[in-house]
């Protein structure tokens, strides 16, 4: 074991031996080096028995390179230390021991689909109906629960609002019961059933205080409530507990993170002694200085300033750009120079963004100009499921005899039309020998199904031809607007609310977008759009000798790193999200989102952010991030296309006239041009207000005076354009 290349800091957190030690380890500052050495320590320096040292981490990658590592500087031939994920430790314990709370040990582990199945059938029991209560949604409530180490006893309904998170706590004990029925655990129960046994059977706990006298917790800041339930019941008795993380890296409160775990662990822990890896040994001090100074606007952390040996770099470059095709043509033109003058091969850099809608035009631009790239973490645009359900709608308009397209679609959003029914449709079609869409026209669907599904299918059929008279009018974008709505599939994501719908949501806003491009660059028909959208899909994964550019969102990339880094879509809106601007502790989450972006780079950042975007099909003026107002000038050249340092909007710093192909400059408009005030405040185009019954939506334009004004709202599907008068509609803006 050789310990001479740790630094001072690094080798005080590896000898430390007693008590409790909290690593405050920065971005690129060697913490998985300082585990595994400080484990090796312990074993042969400490003499402590390898199997009675438990190492935590949060992926099964993270818990199998810790245990090479330590492999490879022991020479270990019998016990060994529990390297582990929190689920497979929780698993290992309860094959022993879950007799004690009334199951089997050969116990079945539901994954999210078995979990799904039973919730269902469950709610049928409960007689709670689908529709208004989606399942995936309570299920999402129930994980929440249990997140918090709450099983139903010690919910409290009477103080939850109405709605979906009441309904699921209703539910919860019935979901529960049917899990021990079937002697089944979902994988949250992993972690509160074994955090019960050894909170309800103090002698099985004392048993495991004393066979792990030291304990280690890896990605301290993204344990939750139940995780450090487990980690303190573990760590009773002495307190031998060494937890490495990093507040500025507590990105996934989504999901139940609770960033407190590691700003209360002092007070938790006394005595707990206080280790900061400062140095970073991964990228240049103009970049740490960039993302440094972003981060430490957040009062809610831990004061920590990184710093390199590295050389200063180049400056972090920040291009504003005319719209969302400009700054992914700046970006597509950046890694071609990278790619060509540096050296950097694609899989060397990255494109980050805030929401997986962004990837949609970066993903056409890079196609365009021949560049092989690949969306981690997710799907291609137009391979995400709710992209290839509307337009399979639309295909079946424009070519009714789309018999695959109409499959997909039929029984999408759930309308009660199931496979035995459309089988023996399929049989009549082929003994008749007609289209899927005619034996559903032809008497044969009221013959050969139950009544109730005849009925579904001739509802279904009047969709279609709703739909085909929309078409026949020759407006692309009214025909999605309506598929959207008229096909439930709006109202169905909305319904759900969980964060994967409210994505999916947005990814179907950025279609908008798509189709009116798609009408500019003079591909103004249905047909031609659906052409392109097809080859677009049936595109072959490129093995490219250069390498394969990767496209992920910011929550994606954390634990990478790559010689270049893009940060896209830096603007009030998408980074910060809509969605935390009213909420602290989610707005200094986007902070932290953003430093762990621009800490993934370890040679060059670039920052984009467009001056107008296409929204929901129109386009809207967009403000820069709030958080480039804390990126000091010496750190950052700020360029734009074709404006002029005049026109320009001032956020903390210059712009330099851009170096790309001349732009028409920007003419600021008047402040009184777009912009109404009334007794309420201001409204203007672009504006953001929340109506009670529609939802949050954009102001797209304003007509009349103070006393009667009224407003073009842009809602989210399904509910689409609306004229309010502003004295009746009691907006909230946002």
């Amino acid at each position: 074991m050789n310990l001479e290349k740790l630094n001072p800091q690094q080798l005080l957190a590896v000898r430390h031996s007693q008590g409790p030690l909290m690593v405050v380890a920065g971005a690129g500052s060697g913490k998985t080096r300082v585990i595994t050495c400080r484990i090796a320590n312990l074993i042969k320096e400490e003499r402590v028995s390898p199997d009675s040292i438990l190492a935590i981490t949060f992926t099964n990658k993270a818990a199998g390179e810790m245990k090479e590592r330590v492999r490879n500087m022991l020479d270990l031939r019998g016990a060994s230390p529990w390297i582990s994920t929190f689920h497979s430790f929780c698993l290992r314990i309860l094959r022993m021991h879950i007799s004690e709370l009334g199951f089997s040990n050969d116990f079945a582990i539901y994954d999210s689909q078995d979990q799904l199945t039973l919730i269902k059938q469950c709610m049928k029991v409960a007689g709670i109906s689908a529709d208004a209560f989606p399942p995936k949604t309570l299920l999402g409530h129930i994980s929440s629960f249990k997140n918090d180490f709450l099983m139903p006893e010690d919910l409290r309904p009477d103080e939850m609002p109405f709605g979906n998170q009441l309904k699921a706590a209703g539910l919860y004990p019935v979901y529960q019961a049917a899990l021990k029925k079937n002697n089944a655990l979902d994988f949250d129960d992993l972690l509160i059933f074994a955090g019960r046994l050894f909170q309800e059977y103090p002698s099985l706990r004392a048993r495991y205080n004393e066979k792990f006298q030291h304990i280690l917790v890896d990605e301290f800041q993204d344990t939750n409530a139940v995780q450090y339930k487990l980690v303190r019941l573990l760590s009773q008795s002495h307190n031998n507990i060494c937890v490495v993380g990093d507040d500025d890296q507590s990105i996934y409160r989504w999901r139940g993170a609770n960033i407190e775990n590691i700003l209360k662990f002092e007070s938790d822990y006394p005595g707990t002694t206080v280790i900061k890896l400062e140095e970073n040994y991964r990228s240049t001090q103009n970049i740490l200085n960039a993302a440094g100074s972003v981060v430490k606007e957040n009062r809610n952390r831990k004061d920590k300033t990184l710093w390199t040996q590295n050389e200063t770099g180049a400056p972090v470059l920040c291009y504003r750009a005319r719209d969302e095709t400009d700054e992914s043509e700046f970006v597509c033109e950046k890694i071609q120079e990278l790619n060509r003058d540096d050296g950097f091969s694609f899989n060397d850099m990255a494109v980050l963004y805030r929401t997986n809608a962004q990837s949609r035009v970066l993903e056409d631009v890079l196609r365009r100009n021949g560049l092989p790239y690949q969306v981690i973490g997710g799907l291609r645009f137009y391979e995400r499921k709710e992209i290839k359900d509307v337009l399979a709608y639309m295909r079946v308009v424009l070519n009714p005899n789309d018999s695959v397209s109409l499959k997909r679609i039929i029984n999408v959003p759930v309308r009660g039309i199931g496979k035995t029914s459309l089988e023996k449709v399929e049989e009549y079609c082929q003994e008749k020998g007609v289209t899927l869409l005619e034996g559903l026209r032809d008497n044969g669907q009221t013959r050969l199904t139950a009544p109730a599904a005849g009925k579904k299918i001739a509802q279904f059929l009047q969709i279609i031809d709703d739909l085909g008279a929309i078409f026949r009018q020759g407006d692309p974008l009214e025909l999605l607007t309506e598929v959207i709505d008229r096909s439930g599939y709006g109202e169905m994501l909305k319904k759900e609310n969980t964060r994967e719908s409210k994505g999916r949501v947005e990814n179907l806003n950025e279609l908008f977008s798509a189709v009116e491009q798609s009408i500019e660059n003079g591909e103004g028909s249905l047909q031609e759009f659906l052409d392109s959208a097809a080859l677009v899909a049936d595109l072959d994964n490129l093995d490219d000798e250069r390498g394969v550019l990767p496209l992920m969102t910011l929550h994606t990339c954390k634990g990478l790193e790559f010689s270049s880094v893009f940060v896209v879509g830096m603007e009030n809106g998408l980074l910060p999200h809509a969605s935390s601007m009213s909420d602290p502790e989610e707005y200094e989450e986007e902070r932290r989102l953003c430093y762990v972006g621009f800490t993934r780079a370890r040679k060059k950042l670039f920052i984009t952010h467009a001056r107008q975007r296409r929204i929901y099909g129109n386009i809207f003026n967009y403000q820069p991030s709030d958080f480039l107002l804390s990126i000091p000038d010496e750190v950052m050249i700020r360029e734009s296309s074709g404006f002029s340092s005049e026109t320009a909007p001032r956020f903390g710093g210059r712009f330099h006239g851009g170096s790309r192909d001349a732009a028409p400059s920007y003419q600021k408009p008047r402040d009184d041009a777009y912009s109404i005030g009334t007794k309420d405040g201001a409204y203007s185009i672009g504006t953001k207000v929340l109506h009670a019954k529609f939802g949050s939506g954009i102001v797209l334009n304003l007509s009349g005076g103070e006393e009667n004004l009224s407003l073009e709202v842009f809602f989210k599907a399904p509910h689409g354009k609306k004229k309010l008068s502003v004295s009746h509609a009691n907006l909230i803006v946002l």
